[in-house]
């Protein structure tokens, strides 16, 4: 029960890799058939390219906290090595899924 969080986050993490990866190759497919998506509102077009770095700034301090924050107790504590490597891999795989997500859009 101890690693039980580290693998669900571990499989989240590998959902949200798995769901990008499927976002990738179904905007390809659109873009080869000559699809195109549909333009974004005025309001987030500016919106659509600033808040992914700034997520993913978020995310990085998120994690750099948590990783000192382990190192700083030496992982005593309820929060094993495999929780924080499945957290650590959740914060990375959620960036790469937002990034994907704002560069590969589908059509309607």
């Amino acid at each position: 029960m101890r690693n039980l969080p580290g693998l669900l986050m571990l499989d989240g993490a590998a959902w949200l890799a798995w769901s990008a990866l499927g976002r990738r190759r179904r905007a390809r497919d659109a873009a080869r058939r000559g699809e195109a998506p549909p333009p974004l509102h005025p309001s987030l077009e500016l919106m659509g390219g600033i808040m992914p770095p700034l997520v993913n700034i978020g995310l990085a301090i998120a994690g750099g906290q948590v990783a000192f924050a382990f190192w700083l107790t030496g992982g005593a504590g309820l929060f094993g090595p495999l929780d924080l490597i499945g957290f650590l891999a959740l914060l990375a795989a959620y960036a790469w899924w937002l990034g994907m997500k704002a560069r590969h859009r589908l059509p309607a």
